[in-house]
Parts: C-alpha cells; structure tokens; sequence
C-alpha cells in the first residue's frame, strides 16, 4: 500500500488523516533524520506527536518493521527520550531545593559522586538494605 505522503512532505501532515493512512519511516536512518527534526523544531505540535507515536509503535512491535538491530534500538530510544520533551526536573521540587545535599535522587545516581547544594562533594552509597543515601566526602 502507497500512502498519500511520504518523509519528504511531512510536515503537512494533517493530524485527521494520520488515522486513515498512518505514515511510517521504513529505515533507521529516517528515523534519526526524524528525530533530529523534531529535535530542531522542524516538526512539533501534530506531526510530532503522530511521528513519535508511530516511533514507539516501531519500537514495541514485535515484526521490527524498521528492521532495527540491538544497537539501533537502543540510539533510537534514547533520542526519542531527548526529544519527547520530557525532563528530569528534580533539580526544582521543593524537597531537593532546601537539602544540604545533591538536588537529585541518591537511589537514581548510586555510586555516583555530586556537588551538593552547600557546595560540597557527596557520594551516593547503599545501606544494609541496598537504599542509596548521599554521604558527605
């Protein structure tokens, strides 16, 4: 089956026939050149969120129509992390704002060393329980 549009006039994508045609990439490097558009703002709004759907569908097929190796999965997802417009805002929650330590989960940076909000170093290790705390070096 042909669709109406392809990579190249994507960006006029209207978001009613996506439901009729749902466009598709068919390689890995269209969807990096995808990624990076949507990264540059080329493409937001409707066509991003039709294109990363059709991305994480991609990714979560089992017939891989991307034909996708292990390593190709892997860049691909977290490129579509970087530009899902998500971010880690733990950095601006009240409870890591107002700490002496690092403003950042200890248990999500085990064994990692950080500048606390006091200015000094800290290390995140784990107790007898295996829960990472921050301790000052």
């Amino acid at each position: 089956m042909k669709y109406l549009f392809t990579y190249d006039n994507l960006h006029d994508v209207n978001y009613y026939i996506d439901f009729i045609y749902m466009p598709f990439v068919n390689s890995y490097n269209g969807a990096m050149k995808l990624l990076s558009e949507i990264e540059n703002g080329t493409c937001k709004d409707s066509c991003k969120k039709i294109w990363m759907r059709n991305l994480k569908y991609a990714l979560k097929t089992k017939t891989n129509p991307l034909k996708l190796t292990k390593p190709q999965r892997k860049n691909i997802t977290e490129k579509m992390k970087g530009v899902s417009g998500k971010k880690n805002h733990t950095k601006t929650l009240k409870k890591y704002k107002n700490r002496k330590s690092p403003p950042y989960s200890a248990n999500q940076n085990c064994n990692k060393t950080m500048v606390g909000n006091d200015g000094n170093k800290y290390i995140s290790k784990p107790n007898k329980n295996n829960i990472c705390t921050w301790r000052k070096l």
